[in-house]
């Protein structure tokens, strides 16, 4: 981890960043092939338009993890951000913590989850809560053991589809009240 480095992200940083989610996504969300609805999603939500179009916003700041220039995870922040699970007012979302999968246990999600704790502080979050898709074993352990408290089920809805997710919440020390 101590060649890779955190920063903000720019609006030049678009391309790379749908590059990366699209690679991130069909590897977790297809797995077993591609369906239609699974490469609409991919096409819209992640393309570089939507990437520049959220850069834009002033409600969303992205945290990229490099080594050498290269985009290696990113974490994107919505601000402020409500859940009917989430009790606080003062909250923000972890919209996406992509890491590339062969990069993954080299603790850079870890530290991309750090960074944006600070980053969620700094725009006066007192609360950063996420929703993880339930079968995805692997992240739900992880948002467990960086203190994230599981508070129930929900659900995500594309087009016809609909997904069951996990919300989580972590409350930040440094938050305002």
């Amino acid at each position: 981890m101590h060649d890779v480095a955190c920063r903000l992200a720019a609006p030049v940083d678009a391309p790379t960043l749908s590059a990366l989610a699209i690679q991130v996504f069909l590897g977790t969300y297809a797995e077993d092939g591609i369906r239609p609805s699974v490469a609409h999603e991919a096409h819209e939500l992640l393309s570089p338009a939507a990437f520049e179009a959220a850069l834009a916003d002033p409600a969303h700041t992205f945290v990229l993890a490099e080594r050498e220039g290269r985009l290696l995870g990113f974490a994107q922040l919505a601000f402020p951000s409500r859940h009917a699970l989430v009790p606080h007012e003062n909250a923000a979302e972890l919209v996406r913590l992509y890491v590339q999968e062969r990069s993954t246990g080299r603790g850079i999600g870890r530290a991309l989850l750090g960074q944006a704790e600070d980053e969620a502080v700094v725009r006066g979050a007192s609360t950063l809560w996420l929703s993880v898709w339930a079968p995805n074993l692997r992240a739900l352990a992880f948002y467990d053991r960086c203190g994230y408290a599981s508070l129930g089920a929900s659900t995500y809805r594309y087009r016809d589809d609909v997904y069951e997710t996990r919300v989580f919440s972590k409350r930040l020390a440094a938050g305002k009240p």
